[in-house]
């Protein structure tokens, strides 16, 4: 299965008031749409993870798992912000013509589900069956129900909650500090 791309090539708008001149976003689908679309799967990807959920997740997602490709359009697309194909730190910065690295904004789960809607309305989704993610991807999840809880069947959260707690923003500060200490970071960014 190979990862597939969109290229929203229009403004988009962070959370924060800052601009990005267009995105990218990496996704990777397995099935086939139902034509009366009532047979998707959105996985949210977890902050360390990827858009090829079979890969990761084999045990749900796959002919062997709980999740079938032969009876569900399972959809899966890497964050805004990520280092695996959608526009992140990584990515050219039309300004500079340089990556983005610390200067790539901010961002919010919201953002990173505007651009998930994004896809979904490029991919002619209209509703969505069962929006599932774990940890970092059921944030994303919440988030989505929110924005547009009209289009979301049935939601599957795991290892998440509706805010982060104390010690989750300490473990995901100590996170990005460590990568951020390495000397040669950015060196090994895509």
């Amino acid at each position: 299965m190979s990862t597939q791309y969109y290229h929203y090539k229009e403004n988009f708008h962070l959370e924060n008031g800052e601009v990005l001149p267009g995105i990218t976003i990496a996704y990777h689908t397995y099935g086939t749409p139902a034509t009366d679309g009532s047979n998707t799967v959105w996985v949210c990807h977890a902050l360390t993870a990827n858009s090829h959920a079979a890969e990761w997740w084999p045990g749900v997602i796959g002919e062997n798992g709980i999740i079938k490709p032969s009876q569900y359009f399972i959809v899966c697309a890497n964050i805004l912000g990520s280092c695996y194909g959608t526009t992140g730190p990584g990515s050219i910065d039309p300004g500079t013509g340089k990556p983005y690295y610390n200067d790539f904004p901010l961002i919010t789960i919201r953002d990173m589900v505007k651009a998930h809607i994004l896809l979904r309305q490029h991919l002619g989704i209209e509703k969505i069956h069962l929006l599932m993610g774990g940890s970092m991807g059921g944030y994303q999840a919440l988030e989505w129900c929110v924005l547009e809880k009209d289009r979301i069947d049935n939601l599957f959260l795991l290892a998440t909650s509706p805010a982060e707690s104390a010690w989750g923003i300490s473990i995901h500060t100590a996170q990005r500090l460590a990568i951020e200490a390495d000397s040669t970071w950015k060196e090994h960014t895509v």
